[in-house]
């Protein structure tokens, strides 16, 4: 296997392995819910709610940072509050 390859599978396992991680501490009974609505996030960003619904519908965010609730025929979307913010911010 050649390097770049081992650095691709390795970032990969590293991602799944923090995907894992995040869905163990949400479901601690001790731990408060990351999951946030976009009002919460605009306002951590200092930016409306429109521009959030802007930036998920540009692909700004990474599908483990966003997630839809389907509620009849409306969909209502939740943000991670720190991976949402990482993109928004291109930290990651």
């Amino acid at each position: 296997m050649n390097p770049e390859s081992l650095i691709a599978a390795l970032t990969a396992e590293v991602r799944q392995m923090r995907h894992d991680l995040n869905l163990l501490i949400e479901k601690s009974p001790e731990s408060v819910s990351p999951w946030i609505p976009p009002r919460e996030l605009a306002r951590l960003l200092g930016v409306t709610s429109q521009t959030i619904t802007a930036y998920r519908n540009d692909g700004r965010f990474r599908s483990s940072s966003t997630r839809a609730i389907k509620r009849g025929q409306r969909t209502d979307w939740e943000y991670h509050r720190q991976d949402a913010i990482a993109d928004v911010r291109g930290l990651v």
